[in-house]
Formats: structure tokens, C-alpha cells, sequence
């Protein structure tokens, strides 16, 4: 195990151009050189050398990148959730991407797992059989780029004691015996400022063209005073899109945020339900537009677009109900996850605050018994399922 914030897994050199890369004719040069280089390296090597010329490729991709901030709109899915070392290099994971990428989307979440030992834990760390090292991620952006395929790279924090995330919190700074003080937050925001800019660096250097500095870190989000920093350390080492994962929002409740709008779009896990048993597509867009309403006056107080960075909902029977839930059994109902995912598009297209979402999730890390069914897998996943045929129609017509 390695601490995020310090000792992460060896990460790739730290790149430095010896030319401006808006310098077009010395770039190229000095591209051709290094590619030639990286990949005489790489075949003493084995890999080690490999991710070089994806890297500069992706300083180039960047160029064209930025400034589209307004004009992006994504359509895709979550890649990689718990996906342990190895995972995304291993014939499996390849076969995954190959998968995604004949899809149609323009955008993948792709995930890689920081863990800590408790919910109250104030130190994060990758580890080496939970956490993809820094190269295979590169590897694995370099892949989905050369398919045209956008990225959005997704560090994902899990507690190893199980408890979800967004149960991590802590005692206020005080001081109850006198000249002893504890400060949890600032213990807590200082490690995971150093895991994002980890992270943001490695976008950085891939070309990845949008990060997500955190998910659904419910019980984090209130801390106003801490997010500010948090975000400027990102933009500090990464010049592409910012967006977070806020937990799903809730009538009646305090979501909004003021660091919000320090984000250069809001993402929002979407799990809302339905009212009725079987309602059909129609039935649950007409469910859905008082969600609508409602994340349409939070985009219009934070002042920046939303998307749902996750989006999902299983194949069981009366699944749109309770789109969250990974818990409950039940017969497989592919119809309803197809319902509910044609349902959302109709319910949001052409909301002008709207930027698209990315479904929770492509493929299962984690064998949970009561998903397997006689009639199919009842899990979020839609490969295979006919909610993959919305998504492949959605991706073919244009934003």
C-alpha cells in the first residue's frame, strides 16, 4: 500500500518540453524524436517506455481541447469501477474497450480506486492489488483515444472497512483540553488534495480532456472552506475540464454548494424514480420533469451546465422505482432499464443546462449473487441488455 497523497505508485516521469508546444514545426520534430526513442526503449524494456508518445500526443490533443468547454455533451458510460491492478491491460479489459468504443460514445469514466482504511480514516492511498498503476491508466487513455473516444478521468475513493463514501466526516477543528487541538478536516483535505493533483497530473500528461475531483463525498461537501484549495491544486498541474460528482439531489434539500461554481460543470449521480410500477418510457420522462425543474434552478445558482456523471438504473423487474438500489433481488427486467434510460433522454434533451450523461456502468467488478437470474443478469451493466441498443441509437444522432 502507498499513499496517495505522497508515496502513490511510481508514476511516469515528470515531463518537461524543451520547446513551447504552440511552436509547431519544433514540436513535430521533437515528437518524431522522442517516439522513435520511446519505442527502441520500449522493446529492451518491456512497457515502461511505451506511454511516451501517447503522452506527447496528448499534450497536442489538449491544444484543441481547451476553450470547448461550452460545446461538450457527453454520451457514454462508467468504465472500471473496482477494476484491480491489471484489470484494464488484461485481455478482458480490452475486449471491454473495444466494446465501449463500437458503442458509439464520445465519452468513458474511466475509474481507478484510492482507498482508506475507515470512513474516518484521514490518509488515502492506492494500493497494489485494488488501484491500476499510473501507467497502465495512460495505456488505457491512449486506447480509448485512438478510437476518437474522450476521457474523464474518475479517482473513486473506497473505505476498506465497506462503509460508503459519502459516510466520511469528521469532528469540527476544536480544542477541548487546553493546547491540545484537532483539526480531522484539514488532515483529511490535505492528503486528498495531494491524491487529486496525483491524478491531475496524469490527465494532464495523457490529454485527458475532463477530470472529476471526487464522487458523491456527501459528507465532505459541506466543508466550503477546504473545496477552494482543493480545486485550485488541480488546475495548478491540469488545464482541462473540472467537474465533481455531487450526491444525487433531493427536494428540499441543502445541495448546492458555493465551491459549485468553481467547477467548470457540475456532475450529478442521477438515480431519480419513478412514481409507478411499469410506466413505459413516456410514463417516466413525465415522472422525471420535476427533477428537471429542479436541476435546472440548481445549474441556474451555481451558473456553470450539468450532467449526470452517473446515470443508471438494473434489468429487474420494476427496477425504475428505485433506480439506486444494488441490493434488492428480483426477477430480470430488461425493459425496464431500457424504459428508464430512454425515459431520462426524453425527460432532459434540450434542457439548455443539460450536458449529457455517462450510465452507471459498462461492466460488474463485483460478483453479487441476487443480480444472477434465470432470464439474465439484473445488475446496472447494459451490455448485451436492450438498453445497449438506446444507448448505440442515442450516440448515432447528433447532440
Amino acid at each position: 500500500m502507498r499513499e496517495a497523497a505522497g508515496l502513490m505508485q511510481a508514476s511516469l516521469p515528470p515531463f518537461r518540453p524543451i520547446c513551447p508546444f504552440a511552436v509547431d514545426g519544433l514540436l513535430g520534430l521533437f515528437y518524431t524524436v522522442i517516439s522513435q526513442w520511446g519505442a527502441v526503449l520500449n522493446a529492451g524494456s518491456g512497457r515502461l517506455f511505451c506511454v511516451w508518445p501517447a503522452i506527447l500526443e496528448g499534450k497536442l490533443r489538449m491544444n484543441g481541447t481547451y476553450g470547448e468547454k461550452d460545446k461538450v455533451f457527453l454520451k457514454g458510460v462508467s468504465f472500471g469501477f473496482m477494476a484491480r491492478s491489471g484489470y484494464y491491460r488484461s485481455a478482458a479489459g480490452r475486449n471491454e474497450i473495444d466494446a465501449i468504443c463500437d458503442l458509439g460514445v464520445n465519452y468513458v469514466a474511466l475509474i481507478t480506486t484510492v482507498v482508506q482504511e475507515h470512513y474516518y480514516s484521514t490518509r488515502m492511498f492506492s494500493d497494489y492489488r485494488l488501484s491500476p498503476s499510473d501507467i497502465e491508466l495512460a495505456e488505457t487513455i491512449e486506447a480509448f483515444h485512438r478510437r476518437g473516444v474522450h476521457v474523464m478521468l474518475k479517482p473513486m475513493i473506497e473505505c476498506l472497512d465497506s462503509c460508503w463514501r459519502g459516510n466520511i466526516r469528521f469532528p469540527e477543528k476544536q480544542m477541548m483540553i487546553q493546547g491540545v487541538e484537532v483539526d480531522y478536516w484539514s488532515r483529511w483535505f490535505g492528503n486528498y488534495a495531494g491524491c487529486m493533483e496525483h491524478f491531475a497530473r496524469l490527465a494532464s500528461d495523457t490529454g485527458t480532456e475532463m477530470f472529476c475531483a471526487g464522487c458523491e463525498l456527501k459528507g465532505c461537501e459541506p466543508q466550503e472552506s477546504h473545496w477552494p484549495a482543493v480545486l485550485d491544486q488541480i488546475r495548478g498541474v491540469y488545464k482541462g475540464m473540472v467537474t465533481y460528482n455531487a450526491d444525487q439531489c433531493r427536494p428540499g434539500e441543502n445541495f448546492v454548494r458555493k465551491w459549485f461554481s468553481g467547477l467548470d460543470l457540475l456532475g450529478v449521480s442521477f438515480y431519480t424514480g419513478t412514481r409507478r410500477e411499469n410506466p413505459g418510457a413516456e410514463g417516466i420522462a413525465e415522472d422525471l420533469r420535476p427533477a428537471a425543474e429542479l436541476l435546472g434552478e440548481v445549474s441556474r445558482r451555481v451558473g456553470v451546465p450539468l450532467f449526470f456523471a452517473e446515470c443508471g438504473s438494473r434489468s429487474v423487474v420494476n427496477g425504475s422505482r428505485e433506480p439506486w438500489r444494488y441490493d434488492n433481488a428480483g426477477a430480470y427486467d430488461g425493459g425496464s432499464q431500457s424504459d428508464y434510460l430512454s425515459g431520462v433522454i426524453r425527460a432532459f434533451s434540450g434542457q439548455p443546462w443539460w450536458r449529457g450523461l455517462l450510465w452507471w456502468k459498462w461492466e460488474e467488478q463485483q460478483r453479487r449473487p441476487h443480480y444472477e437470474q434465470p432470464g439474465g443478469d439484473t445488475g446496472f451493466t447494459i451490455r448485451g441488455k436492450p438498453a445497449e441498443g438506446i444507448m448505440r441509437r442515442w450516440c448515432e444522432a447528433e447532440a
